[in-house]
């Protein structure tokens, strides 16, 4: 629980960091001309928005359905952390960690501000969202770690945790041989 606990203060901590940051700087570096500070071409771009929705602004202004939905994620989150282990269960300790400190990092913005600070652009991603109407999306730190969450917890889901069960029925098998 040590490493997940780190985990968790350090993704706070970078998004927090990072948040403010963007909060200070951006909008004083653009001008009325520049909407984007291009850091690498067609990949990553830097932009201050206040989001007051969700990923891509849905359910814009729901602060109180956001912070309904932050307890109950968290209380989940939290369950789940109770079954972290980084010897037996490394991924899944991870995105349950990364989940944790996701969600806690978009609700300290929407707690201190109202919004979440929004700053990230990905130009490349911008042709397959355009297919889904979706535009101009931007996010942070919080939002890349609960993306990464959910990419591995589905990895732990589909393909190691199966492995586990199956080692720990074989396992079983065995020492009832043995008996």
């Amino acid at each position: 629980m040590l490493i997940g606990s780190i985990i968790i203060i350090f993704s706070i901590l970078i998004d927090q960091v990072t948040k403010q940051l963007a909060q200070a700087y951006i909008p004083q570096i653009l001008s009325e001309q520049q909407s984007n500070i291009v850091l690498i071409p067609k990949l990553i771009e830097l932009s201050y928005h206040q989001n007051t929705g969700a990923s891509f602004n849905i359910f814009d202004g729901a602060q109180i359905f956001f912070m309904l939905i932050t307890i109950v994620a968290l209380a989940i989150f939290g369950y789940l952390f109770l079954d972290v282990n980084f010897k037996t269960k490394k991924v899944y300790s991870i995105a349950i960690s990364l989940f944790i400190g996701g969600t806690l990092g978009n609700a300290i913005d929407r707690a201190l501000f109202g919004y979440v600070i929004d700053f990230l652009h990905f130009p490349f991603l911008t042709p397959v969202l355009d297919l889904v109407n979706i535009s101009n999306f931007y996010n942070n730190f919080a939002d890349i770690f609960l993306s990464a969450a959910i990419v591995l917890f589905a990895i732990d889901l589909f393909i190691l945790d199966p492995k586990r069960k199956k080692k720990e029925k074989q396992n079983v098998s065995i020492n009832q041989d043995q008996s």
